[in-house]
């Protein structure tokens, strides 16, 4: 119960606060490549064969974003609230022309 406490405003907060989460993901992505090109230039890498090496080894970085999306567990929701709002608009189109006074 306590568990699903805690995890309720994170998932408002992802629903809700899209940019900033989003924002918060990459800045945190950008400090893992960081440390990991820093540890390889201290080994003697060059700083570009390090940031490369970096990127293979943390894996690809718009993969590992889709992973945490996932992960949040709000991606139902998501999709579900875009088909609702698109279904809206298909309904309201032929409404909004029904509405429009003919010659």
């Amino acid at each position: 119960m306590m568990r699903w406490l805690y995890k309720l405003p994170l998932r408002f907060r992802s629903l809700f606060r899209k940019g900033l989460v989003e924002r918060d993901l990459s800045d945190e992505l950008r400090f893992h490549l960081e440390k990991l090109v820093e540890e390889k230039v201290a080994k003697g890498v060059t700083r570009e064969e390090a940031r490369y090496a970096a990127l293979r080894e943390l894996g690809g970085v718009e993969q590992i974003k889709e992973e945490c999306r996932d992960a949040r567990g709000v991606s139902f929701i998501e999709a579900t609230l875009k088909d609702v709002r698109y279904g809206g608009a298909a309904v309201g189109v032929p409404i909004a022309c029904g509405c429009i006074p003919g010659k």
